[in-house]
């Protein structure tokens, strides 16, 4: 599963979120690596996802690439040995291995809060491959925390953005926006003692993170299992799915 979050200081701003539509999508550009070989795609993926409409509202990808000649650009592409489709088939160059990504929602808007928080804005399925670096280019959205004013047109290659809102009389921003692809940074913090906390009731693992595979599944070593903040025993080896 590939998930894209951004952090970033709102002030006076809340509901960033890309300039997206199915007549305007706007385009997520990652960079693109084989989970098999480790093989990163030498150019830029451009992604547009939208809600399509289609009988039980699916899903549709556009991708946008700097092409070889042997991949192809189409809303759905056929995955070999008739497995069914995909938005997005990339065979790796290095291993042969074919890889696919749909999307699972669709853009979701990023929420003022203080002190910032790290917030998901799309989800991936990912198959075989993984999403590296995410590069918020294009246009997008967001608009007055406490005041009716649409912001339009936001630029955030650099990192930030200023504008002023006239019916608050004061200045808005976005400042220090980090995007982040949680597996690097999971993957970062192997042989580091950490707390995974299930996403339904009070229960969290602490122990030392032993690897992360390309699905998020977490293997931990030295585990002790708390409910509610209390210990309940030492677990040793687990996978966390």
């Amino acid at each position: 599963m590939g998930t894209n979050k951004l952090r970033g200081a709102a002030k006076a701003v809340t509901d960033l979120r890309p300039d997206d539509s199915p007549e305007n999508p706007y385009y997520y550009t990652f960079r693109v690596q084989c989970t098999s070989c480790r093989e990163v795609h030498p150019n830029w993926v451009s992604v547009s996802s939208f809600v399509c409409p289609r009988e039980h509202s699916s899903i549709t990808i556009l991708i946008t690439l700097m092409l070889t000649f042997e991949e192809m650009i189409k809303e759905s592409n056929e995955l070999s040995g008739s497995r069914g489709e995909a938005n997005f088939v990339w065979r790796c160059k290095s291993c042969k291995r074919e890889s696919s990504a749909t999307a699972k929602n669709p853009s979701i808007p990023y929420t003022h809060t203080s002190p910032p928080k790290l917030q998901k804005i799309i989800e991936f399925d990912c198959r075989g491959l993984e999403f590296l670096e995410f590069k918020p280019d294009g246009e997008w959205l967001a608009k007055g925390l406490e005041t009716t004013t649409s912001f339009i047109g936001i630029d955030l290659q650099d990192g930030e953005w200023f504008d002023y809102d006239e019916k608050a009389g004061e200045e808005v921003s976005i400042k220090d926006l980090v995007p982040i692809n949680p597996r690097p940074l999971l993957q970062s913090l192997i042989n580091e003692d950490v707390i995974v906390r299930l996403k339904w009731g009070q229960t969290e693992y602490r122990g030392r993170l032993v690897s992360v595979d390309s699905y998020m599944n977490v293997q931990l070593t030295g585990t002790e299992e708390f409910i509610d903040r209390k210990s309940t025993g030492s677990l040793g080896q687990v996978l966390i799915r």
